[in-house]
Formats: C-alpha cells, sequence, structure tokens
C-alpha cells in the first residue's frame, strides 16, 4: 500500500473511530428529555405555572405591517391567540374540546367553527409542556435522530409521533438543551405539509424559559411569520369564558 492509499486508509479509520465514539456519547432520548427539562428550569417550576400570557409584535409572511398580538395558555389545553390591525382583531381558541375563529379582514366577523386541521393545530398549541414532556403519558412515541445540523450547528434531534398522527421533530441545543427548532408534519386535506418554526432568545419568568422570538412558515422556505414577545406573565388571572365561543348576535326579522 502506497504512502497515499495508507493516508486515506487512515483517514477512513479515523472517521469510523470517531463516529463510534460520537454515537457512544449520544444521550437517551430519557436522557435528553431530562435535560431539556431540567434547562427549561424543572418540573416543578414548570408545573407550578398553570396559565401564561403572551403579548408582543406579528409580522406576517410577505406583509410589511405589524400586529398587536396576544396568546393566553391555560392548562390543561386552552389556548386563545388575537392578532389586531387596525382595530380588527382575528381570533382563534380552543377550550380543550373544540375550537372556533373570528376572521374580519375575510368580512366574518361573527364566531365560526375551525376545520378539523385546525383544531388539531390549536390543541398542539394549547400543551403547555410541549409535545416531549409527559409523552408517553400523552400517548406519543419519539423516535431518537441522534446529531442533526440545523443552520451549520450541530443539534439533538427527537422525532415524537403524535397521538392525532402528526409528528414534530424537535432539535435542541447540544450544550443549553433548548429548543432551537421544531419541524412539524401534518396531513391537511389529504396531503403532507411541514412547518419549521424556529425559537429564540430565551428568558426565565417565573423560573421558567421561554422562547422571546419565535419565527414560524413552510419548511425549506424564507418567507416567516415572526413574533417578538415584548412581556410574558405567569399566572395570571384568566376567566375561563375567553376560551369559550360567543353566541353570534341575534337577528331580527321584519314584520
Amino acid at each position: 500500500m502506497g504512502p497515499g492509499l495508507l493516508g486515506l486508509a487512515l483517514c477512513a479509520a479515523t472517521a469510523n473511530i470517531a463516529a463510534a465514539q460520537t454515537r457512544a456519547r449520544a444521550p437517551s432520548t430519557d436522557e435528553l428529555i431530562d435535560k431539556h427539562l431540567a434547562a427549561r428550569g424543572g418540573a416543578p417550576a414548570l408545573k407550578a405555572i398553570h396559565a401564561v400570557k403572551m403579548t408582543g409584535a406579528m409580522r406576517p409572511a410577505g406583509f410589511d405591517v405589524q400586529l398587536t398580538y396576544e396568546e393566553t395558555v391555560v392548562r390543561p389545553g386552552s389556548v386563545r391567540i388575537n392578532a389586531t390591525l387596525q382595530g380588527l382583531t382575528v381570533v382563534q381558541a380552543y377550550d380543550g374540546a373544540s375550537g372556533w375563529q373570528i376572521q374580519p379582514f375575510q368580512g366574518r366577523k361573527d364566531p365560526e367553527s375551525v376545520s378539523a386541521d385546525d383544531v388539531k393545530a390549536l390543541a398542539e398549541e394549547a400543551d403547555f409542556d410541549g409535545a416531549l414532556i409527559d409523552y408517553k403519558a400523552k400517548g406519543a412515541t419519539i423516535d431518537n435522530l441522534g446529531s442533526i445540523d440545523v443552520d451549520g450547528a450541530p443539534t439533538w434531534a427527537l422525532r415524537v409521533s403524535l397521538k392525532n398522527g402528526d409528528q414534530m421533530t424537535y432539535y435542541l441545543d447540544p450544550d443549553a438543551f433548548l429548543t432551537v427548532r421544531v419541524v412539524t408534519r401534518q396531513v391537511l386535506r389529504g396531503a403532507e405539509v411541514y412547518t419549521q418554526t424556529d425559537y429564540g432568545d430565551y428568558e426565565k419568568v417565573d423560573g421558567v424559559y421561554f422562547p422571546m422570538e419565535v419565527a414560524s412558515g413552510p419548511k425549506g422556505s424564507s418567507a416567516q411569520t415572526r413574533i417578538t414577545y415584548g412581556t410574558i406573565v405567569a399566572n395570571p388571572p384568566v376567566d375561563a369564558a375567553l376560551f369559550a365561543r360567543p353566541a353570534a348576535p341575534a337577528t331580527s326579522s321584519a314584520h
């Protein structure tokens, strides 16, 4: 074997050894989830928060406008999202069983039911702890995908198969163990749709880290809706009626 071939063989052997060492060091699924939970603030701190209200600004993909954004999430699984522009407010809400919306920019100012696909998306948004925490109790399974690069940086990837059929792949920072990206696979109207959501600028609120920057859009697209939170309040007073579908205004008949 000549020196050139010997060098190639040594490089290949070194690469194989490095890869084997990387695999040997790869944390298990439970280890990653434990580290993720600890990084967020720990189970006691997370469970002590039963409601959260987040307010900020939203810039929709492809539009040069800024909406006032407000999201309220309450255990065990209620969420309401308000987005306001020029006095008109888009509302989407889920009360743990059904979802509804108000879409004034589409000329519909009365509450209406959302589609079954939107109900699933709202239920996932209402999962206070996220899909990784208590995943077995939620009827989900997890595949440990090991180390995967995100924008050139290594992450630990966990693919969660939800009970409802959707999949969410979490990418965790290998040092901080906080979520940097989630790619969600859904089947919408018979077609697979992949959505990428990036998280950053984490800040601690009542002992728990929350992302203050969220950007979401089709996987692989540069068009993203960006939300920047200015304030996150833990355990605010919340009336359960906030999530209930309001009655449509009565219409009077002419006599």
